[in-house]
């Protein structure tokens, strides 16, 4: 294949090819950018006539990337990243942000980030802020295949390529119920603790994974976990029954002082972390980006 052939390649042929992988099929990628299905396929066929080398396999009702689809899959998104990230500084030029910032956060910090985008967008009315809220593991899933202008997360992995800056601290409170057994004790050991249920959100969350390594630490085994998807669902579920939980203690704060719920005072709690930005090492921060990162960091 000759390189001088890319040059049929069009926009509109990009866009339906990041369609169809995100979705894994054409029909959903024609509801979302309100095509025909019979349109999607015509635009697929004419990539894969200029490439030429299929880029999908159907194998069952399954659709999979070809070797060729993972090669253009890369190329496609690092073009769309270019092209925003040329508006961005072309706008940058006239003196005035504007343009999609994408933002991806552990769900932790769904308390954290939202007076840092008021702020900023009060700043920069012509920017669109999209916040993708998804659990530790998925986070590391978007780093990897670069999805995001930022991240913000804790609990940065070793040897994954990544660039972090601390910005804010992070807490996780040890909250009950207040008919929990242990509701009245002035001081309890996480040996004591662990005799009774408690709720935590799913393997992949860095909630779960903080408290799992806190407990490794002391050498001691959770013993009974009732499993919930969501922050929101564990606070929920803490209203009734006699239930503990590790919660973000900026999401437990206003329950607390209430008296909804009670603090528990177990030794080594607060447990104290740090919200940090991540993205890919040699990641191009366009002008947008950079902006929203200098602002969280100046607030620290």
């Amino acid at each position: 294949m000759e390189v001088s052939y890319l040059n049929r390649l069009t926009l509109r042929q990009i866009d339906v090819f990041l369609a169809v992988c995100l979705h894994r099929s054409y029909s959903k990628a024609a509801e979302q950018l309100s095509l025909t299905q019979p349109a999607v396929s015509s635009q697929i066929r004419s990539l894969e006539e200029v490439v030429g080398q299929a880029l999908f396999d159907y194998i069952g009702k399954q659709l999979f990337l070809t070797a060729a689809g993972d090669v253009m899959l890369r190329a496609a998104r690092e073009l769309k990243q270019r092209l925003v990230h040329l508006e961005i500084e072309l706008t940058d030029l006239h003196g005035r942000l504007q343009g999609s910032l994408n933002i991806a956060i552990e769900s932790s910090a769904e308390h954290l980030l939202p007076p840092y985008i008021n702020a900023f967008c009060e700043q920069h009315p012509d920017v669109e802020v999209i916040l993708h809220v998804v659990n530790h593991q998925r986070l590391l899933e978007r780093l990897r295949d670069n999805l995001d202008d930022l991240a913000i997360m804790t609990q940065v992995p070793d040897g994954r390529a990544l660039t972090y800056t601390p910005f804010a601290e992070h807490k996780l409170s040890l909250v009950a119920n207040p008919k929990h057994p242990l509701s009245q004790q002035h001081s309890i050991t996480l040996i004591e603790l662990l005799e009774y249920p408690i709720l935590l959100r799913e393997a992949g969350s860095g909630t779960r994974q903080i408290f799992e390594r806190f407990c490794q630490q002391q050498s001691c085994v959770i013993q009974h976990i009732r499993q919930m998807g969501s922050n929101s669902a564990i606070q929920h579920a803490l209203n009734s029954g006699a239930n503990c939980a590790v919660l973000p203690t900026a999401m437990v704060n206003t329950a607390v002082a209430s008296g909804t719920l009670i603090s528990l005072p177990v030794q080594g709690f607060p447990i104290r972390r740090s919200w940090c930005t991540v993205h890919p090492r040699g990641k191009h921060l366009n002008p947008l980006t950079k902006a929203f990162h200098d602002l969280l960091h100046r607030a620290d």
